[in-house]
């Protein structure tokens, strides 16, 4: 591909815009990055998005028109998707890939990829599925760490313990707290190396004490909410084991990438059937295992890192001829 033929539709959804960020970083270093802001209008249905961009200003899409045609538009989540399809009418010999449900016409995309978990069970030739979701770390692990060792010289060996909350349909329970505090507890007494926490800003505030309170030096916990160098993904590059919570399937994505010794915990607050889904996903695969009550202390155990956006671009690559 030559330079800047891949345009990425970047949004506020920083997860999916991280998502197709991830794939265009697997297809090729010459990508731009267009950021969308969106009006009052981005709360419309899809199906009215899809017959004009409402929810974009026009001087932007106008910019957007009068630009260069890319040889390849990426697009995730369904407010990006929908431009897409108004691109599509104007670049006649560009490729559409839309990762995620675009909530509109599927056949319209050259390639719409959606993971296992995604509800969504329409079938097409142009869908690709796939496992969890995209992130670059694979690209982070070849990286080396100097910030994360000056800033925690003393976090050398020890075991991750990646702790994200609540989202928009379920809440962290305080009993799910509870639980979770105590298995950490019990693994803590058969294993001689700290535990690292990092928190999410959607962890709540209850659970943020919980940990503080329990958990002293030599246990290192990181807080967004207080600033500082965030050490989140020299985490998932330096622990012996990581540890994360199942209420986000990019955390658990990106903790799958890692190659590291993977134990989520899901807590019964997720009662979100693709969070299960993709959890037992991974435990089916060998790549995680589960932390409960049961669990005593953690294992080594080796593993194919989930790698999914570097596969996944060989594919495109094939069968868009790019």
């Amino acid at each position: 591909m030559s330079s800047t033929n891949i345009w990425v539709l970047g949004d506020n959804r920083v997860g999916n815009t991280n998502q197709a960020i991830a794939l265009a970083d697997s297809l090729s270093t010459d990508y731009e990055v267009k950021n969308i802001k969106y009006n009052l209008l981005g709360l419309l249905p899809n199906f009215m998005l899809m017959l004009y961009p409402w929810h974009v200003e026009r001087h932007f899409i106008k910019a957007l028109e009068d630009s260069a045609a890319p040889k390849l538009i990426i697009s995730s989540g369904r407010r990006t998707a929908s431009i897409s399809m108004y691109l599509k009418k104007k670049f006649k010999d560009t490729k559409f890939v839309q990762i995620l449900n675009p909530e509109g016409n599927i056949s319209k995309f050259d390639l719409v990829i959606l993971p296992e978990h995604d509800s969504c069970c329409e079938y097409s030739a142009n869908i690709i599925r796939t496992i969890g979701a995209f992130n670059k770390i694979h690209i982070e692990k070849n990286k080396q760490s100097i910030d994360f060792h000056r800033y925690y010289p003393d976090a050398k060996n020890f075991i991750a313990v990646i702790i994200g909350g609540d989202n928009k349909k379920a809440k962290f329970k305080i009993e799910d707290a509870e639980n979770l505090k105590d298995i950490l507890l019990k693994i803590t007494k058969n294993h001689p190396i700290p535990l690292f926490f990092s928190f999410s800003r959607r962890t709540p505030e209850k659970l943020r004490e919980m940990i503080k309170s329990n958990f002293l030096w030599p246990h290192i916990i990181y807080d967004p909410l207080e600033g500082g160098y965030n050490p989140y993904l020299d985490m998932l590059k330096e622990a012996d084991y990581i540890i994360c919570t199942g209420d986000s399937i990019s955390m658990c994505s990106e903790a799958a990438a890692s190659g590291i010794p993977l134990y989520i915990y899901g807590p019964t607050s997720t009662k979100l059937r693709k969070h299960k889904f993709f959890v037992q996903e991974l435990v089916d695969l060998g790549i995680a295992r589960k932390l409960d009550a049961n669990t005593n202390r953690l294992e080594k155990y080796d593993y194919n890192s989930l790698n999914e956006a570097v596969e996944i671009a060989k594919l495109i690559k094939r069968q868009l001829l790019l």
